[in-house]
């Protein structure tokens, strides 16, 4: 029984209990004792983080060497556009700086990539709610959770082996910036916006030398930006005196370094390739300035933490965004309990609970990728093709190669490079009735208002793809004696679809014999439609719909059961008062109810893709 088929049997039952005012205090209490049971925990969560000793307890038992120590960050976001929309707004947020490898609580306060925590869930994990991740998050009021950055998953690394993974697959030696120092929003309770974080590179002399910029956009597309940086002015300064060496830990086991690096200033310019919105062009060159966050000069009030400046092609600012300091950096080892409380009142909802909603489409990515592959497998011709995925879901590269690319040497093979940019790309592509006009569609400018030209999907040879996805066009289904019920799927899809024609993926996916991938294709296909023409293509507001359809089914169910009490009552006699034989056989009636009608929704969606 699910926690909706027993908050409805609660109200059932109280519906139909003696008391008829049991029904109206069910609701009104049990919608108390929520609130309460909120109001409670976060109230025994503060607690906890105001009362519990605010030492670094290193989760590591060997001893490091790392660059600065964690610390709290408040700044202000202002963002100003100057084309082709005028925007202008600005918000506050709390940001923790983190030693990079470093893995370490501070009391009840702050958790660094703490596995005793179940903060993350699992990458394509599909459950919903989980008590143990529940109690994790009540366990300790930020946590900084290194499955989120970088590249999402790899749970058990700390953020030093994600950073050494990232930096390889770029080309470069992660040995020659052995500090680093992340600054980024944690989590609270689960909920994190994030649109920005910084990886500050240092090389073994303490010098800041390169940066990561880990933007997030609100599709949930990742771009991780590599760039050297310089500093902004000849006239360089000493490093400023910081103090000595100093071990951060009781334990000793951590021993913090300062900064040496000798500019205020560090600049350098990327080439943006991320869409943030459609007022905004998916190109274009940005001017990146930032100080060094480990400097403690460099932090005053309403000093310049960062400017990054996207420009025209005429060299005319298109967009400027800065952060400043709203404070200075904040010790969590050092803050009284005024403090914590003033920094959780203060800082927790600003830029944490702003997560919009997000466009989940990549249980379809892998079907479109086997598609590819495929087709590149069995196409005749030498050729190489360079994949990459919506930057939403992953940051892969996937090369394909043809099979004549082994047998020659390569030479006249021809290359290939794919890239869809929106993710919902995987949902419109499984609609498509032939190959050759999903790509003609998919190829078109979107007409943003940024940015007219841009394209869903970026294919560097559409000829050569074309050419490649429809060769010996080989998922014409036929009837496969083995699978007799074949055809129930079929009809299944062909409602989902258009004037009832299957589309080209619909059949690629039918050819498969393994029950598993197509059963979620289909279930995502109906799901898709459904949004599509009952739910104003909204994923949630469909859930909204299914939830009070289901609860509308149930207690339709729990009533008509009832209408047969009366010949029960008289025949089971369970030696109890009749107000109270009635509750008892009404909560009898809620439990068979319930669980058959799971069962028969289990059956049928069994039935329905067999």
């Amino acid at each position: 029984m699910t926690l909706t088929d027993l908050v409805l049997a609660i109200l059932y039952v109280g519906h139909h209990s003696a008391n008829p005012a049991l029904w109206t205090k069910a609701v009104s209490g049990g919608a108390i004792l929520l609130l309460s049971a909120i109001v409670a925990s976060l109230l025994l969560m503060l607690a906890r983080a105001v009362f519990a000793p605010r030492k670094l307890v290193s989760l590591n038992d060997d001893r490091q060497t790392v660059l600065g120590k964690p610390l709290l960050f408040p700044v202000r976001f202002r963002h100003i556009r100057l084309s082709p929309v005028k925007d202008r707004f600005n918000n506050r947020f709390l940001l923790v700086g983190v030693p990079v490898g470093l893995r370490c609580r501070i009391g009840n306060l702050l958790a660094i990539d703490d596995k005793s925590l179940d903060v993350s869930p699992p990458p394509g994990s599909t459950i919903g709610f989980s008590w143990n991740r529940m109690f994790s998050h009540l366990r300790c009021w930020f946590s900084f959770d290194s499955a989120r950055f970088l590249h999402r998953g790899d749970h058990g690394v700390d953020l030093r082996e994600k950073l050494d993974s990232f930096l390889l697959s770029q080309n470069e030696d992660p040995t020659q910036w052995p500090y680093a120092y992340l600054l980024g929003v944690p989590q609270f309770m689960g909920w994190s916006r994030s649109v920005v974080s910084w990886w500050y590179l240092y090389t073994k002399d303490r010098e800041l030398d390169a940066l990561i910029l880990e933007i997030n956009n609100s599709y949930w597309e990742k771009r991780n930006i590599l760039l050297r940086v310089k500093p902004t002015s000849n006239k360089l300064n000493m490093p400023e005196s910081t103090g000595l060496p100093e071990y951060v830990d009781h334990r000793q086991l951590v021993q913090s370094l300062p900064t040496a690096t000798k500019a205020k200033f560090y600049g350098g310019d990327w080439h943006k390739y991320i869409f943030a919105s459609p007022f905004e062009k998916v190109d274009g060159v940005v001017s990146q300035r930032m100080m060094d966050p480990l400097r403690p000069s460099s932090w005053a009030p309403d000093a310049t933490f960062s400017n990054m400046t996207t420009l025209e092609e005429t060299g005319e600012v298109r967009m400027a965004t800065r952060l400043t300091c709203d404070g200075f950096p904040i010790d969590p080892t050092q803050m009284s309990y005024l403090d914590v409380v003033r920094v959780a009142l203060q800082w927790t909802l600003p830029g944490v609970l702003t997560t919009p909603e997000i466009i989940y489409k990549a249980e379809l990515e892998s079907y479109f990728r086997a598609y590819l592959a495929h087709s590149v497998d069995t196409y005749p011709e030498p050729v190489e093709v360079t994949y990459l995925p919506c930057r939403s879901f992953t940051n892969e590269t996937i090369r394909m190669r043809s099979p004549s690319c082994y047998v020659n040497e390569a030479t006249n093979a021809r290359y290939l490079t794919v890239e869809p940019t929106d993710p919902a790309f995987y949902t419109r592509i499984i609609t498509y009735v032939h190959a050759k006009t999903a790509l003609a569609q998919e190829i078109q400018p979107t007409g943003h208002i940024a940015d007219p030209t841009a394209q869903r999907l970026i294919v560097s040879d559409i000829t050569l793809l074309e050419s490649i996805l429809e060769y010996k066009s080989p998922f014409v289904h036929k009837s496969d004696p083995n699978v007799p019920s074949k055809w129930k799927l079929r009809k299944v899809l062909s409602l989902t679809r258009d004037n009832s024609t299957l589309s080209f993926m619909d059949n690629f996916v039918l050819s498969s014999s393994n029950a598993v991938p197509y059963t979620v294709y289909i279930l995502s296909s109906l799901r898709l439609s459904a949004a599509r023409r009952l739910a104003f293509n909204s994923q949630n507001i469909l859930g909204v719909y299914v939830f009070v359809a289901s609860c509308l089914i149930r207690w339709l169910a729990l009533e008509a059961l009832s209408v047969g009490r009366e010949t029960v009552l008289p025949v089971l006699s369970l030696g109890l008062p009749p107000g109270w034989q009635n509750l008892a056989i009404a909560v009898v009636e809620c439990f068979l109810a319930l669980n058959c009608l799971t069962l028969i929704e289990n059956w049928l969606v069994q039935q329905l893709l067999s």
